[in-house]
């Protein structure tokens, strides 16, 4: 649809579109928190293998590692946040394509096009950054924050709760840090910032990264670099796209 044929469309009609594309984003959301709830096990296993992973790593056992419920309503809805943000997970594409369904009609081609040309992009680099998390960062975060303590002292019990926090966290965060290269070819494409620039300003990058990742990852040394080389690697990528792009 055409902008001048989405203008001819009287605000009534807008608005009917919207409320159906909203019902149906709304309807397979809930579908999808549903079928999550039913297997909310098996995702509960899923999501605490990074800690039985570094468990392993400071020499505990999984009995001696098992994490602690310290209220009687926390793994409930600890387990309804997990199926909700699984469910957002994997019905992101279909509510993206209602979403652009309805906003494409006022755009024009050019608009179209750079946006089919980067949000499958920018889906699939967050896709990467919480599969990277999940596999590297958390669990070498775990392990290096436990290290830090004084295990003569104290003895390693950890909330399920508390660790889901920092699970979700850690791996949404990835996928936004992941969008980094997607921005700078953005950026570049539009004409904000010349495509040279990225590399007349790779130290000032580094030193940014460094302390992007002492800001964002957990306070030990192993989770900083583990944080810190990727964004230096997606801003290398991301400078090499601009420059052909």
């Amino acid at each position: 649809m055409s902008a001048d044929l989405a203008v001819r469309m009287t605000f009534g009609e807008h608005l009917d579109e919207l409320r159906t594309r909203l019902l149906r984003s709304i309807a397979v959301l809930l579908a999808a928190v549903v079928v999550a709830m039913v297997f909310y096990r098996e995702l509960v296993e899923i999501i605490t293998l990074p800690h039985f992973r570094a468990m392993e790593w400071c020499g505990l056992s999984r009995d001696h590692a098992r994490l602690l419920a310290t209220t009687f309503g926390g793994p409930i809805l600890g387990a309804m946040k997990l199926a909700v943000v699984a469910a957002l997970f994997v019905t992101a594409p279909y509510i993206a394509a209602q979403i652009w369904g309805f906003v494409a009609a006022g755009l024009y081609r050019d608009e179209k096009r750079l946006v089919v040309r980067f949000a499958p992009a920018s889906y699939l680099l967050f896709v990467l950054g919480c599969v990277f998390g999940y596999f590297l960062l958390v669990p070498y975060a775990l392990y290096g924050m436990a290290r830090m303590m004084p295990r003569e002292h104290l003895q390693l019990l950890f909330s399920f709760t508390d660790y889901l926090g920092l699970v979700l966290t850690l791996t949404i965060l990835l996928g936004i840090v992941f969008q980094l290269p997607l921005v700078m070819v953005f950026l570049s494409t539009t004409g904000l910032v010349r495509a040279s620039s990225w590399s007349a300003w790779r130290r000032r990058a580094i030193v940014a990264n460094l302390v992007a990742a002492a800001v964002l990852s957990p306070p030990d040394a192993i989770s900083m670099l583990v944080f810190a080389v990727p964004l230096l690697v997606l801003y290398e990528i991301g400078a090499g796209i601009s420059r052909l792009a």
